[in-house]
């Protein structure tokens, strides 16, 4: 994509018992609100026929409404983006202000607040039915082929991503290199930052937690699938929803 980050699919993935995630269905990306003609070509190569957007109003307003191919059906669903900080990160990096970054996320509070973040995506209650709502939408074959986005497109993105993937039985060594492929080109988005003077180098690495994803939290989110839910199977059936005939025919679906 030119314009479009983040943007994968999750086939080609190898499960515990050998099988592997069939590609072309189910993709993920950041916001497409700065999509190009060319990038809406290709979305239309691929025959998106749905979009789900996890972005909240304030989200949408700062990076701008999706720019969808015609006949592709956008689903919001929108999820506040606070990391369970109850801070506004995103405000707060916006400003670059590096005595307010240092006053709340030096010492390693930054780190332990993305994590805690990713955590409570897997257990806290109002997040929980909101993502039983993304994966409605996310696993019906209806809507496929389907891209599901927030505004990076690696934490709200990246854990319907990693829930997806552990329900679908993948090595969770992949789940985690999935999940970190968010990483990519992240040194040329920091050094970018700092080249145009929009934050000093100290303040990047005060906000380096919040604009990468880390093996702390993704490992966070599946030891929460294992201690809180009992693993992924109980927690789509318990916390999102859905029954055996649904998780077996998503397999079928997803599978080779």
């Amino acid at each position: 994509m030119e314009r479009i980050s983040n943007f994968r699919g999750i086939g080609g993935l190898p499960t515990v018992d050998g099988r592997t995630t069939v590609g072309g269905l189910l993709w993920r990306s950041g916001h497409l609100a700065a999509a190009t003609d060319v990038d809406r070509s290709r979305l239309e190569a691929l025959a998106v026929r749905t979009v789900v957007d996890l972005r909240t109003e304030d989200d949408i307003a700062a990076d701008g409404p999706d720019r969808l191919p015609d006949g592709v059906v956008g689903r919001p669903v929108p999820i506040p983006d606070d990391a369970g900080a109850g801070a506004d990160i995103r405000a707060m990096i916006g400003r670059g202000d590096e005595d307010e970054m240092r006053a709340v996320w030096s010492d390693g509070r930054a780190l332990d607040i993305a994590v805690r973040g990713a955590a409570m995506m897997v257990t806290e209650p109002g997040r929980v039915a909101t993502f039983a709502e993304v994966f409605s939408v996310v696993g019906d074959p209806d809507n496929w082929p389907l891209v599901w986005h927030c505004s990076a497109g690696k934490d709200r993105a990246g854990w319907v991503g990693t829930a997806l993937l552990l329900l679908l039985g993948v090595e969770r060594s992949a789940v985690v290199a999935h999940y970190l492929e968010s990483n990519r080109g992240a040194e040329r988005r920091v050094a970018g930052l700092v080249e145009a003077g929009w934050a000093t180098p100290a303040a990047v690495e005060l906000m380096r937690p919040f604009i990468e994803v880390s093996p702390e939290a993704v490992a966070a989110q599946m030891a929460a699938v294992d201690d809180h839910w009992g693993g992924p199977e109980a927690m789509f059936r318990d916390g999102f929803g859905v029954d055996d005939g649904w998780i077996a025919r998503l397999r079928e679906s997803l599978l080779d």
